[in-house]
């Protein structure tokens, strides 16, 4: 069975395209992650203020 994942060889070709492609993923997750934590706090909010 051959293995259908890419691999990215970090150590050649340009080292700006390969940092931003390796840092997409992480930077899209780490927004999610915050906007989960402002929606959590205004729900948290909503519901001590009353």
């Amino acid at each position: 069975m051959a293995n259908s994942r890419s691999v990215r060889n970090l150590t050649q070709g340009k080292i700006f395209s390969q940092i931003l492609l390796f840092a997409i993923p992480v930077i899209i997750g780490n927004l999610l992650q915050e906007l989960y934590n402002v929606v959590d706090t205004l729900i948290v909010g909503k519901l001590l203020e009353k």
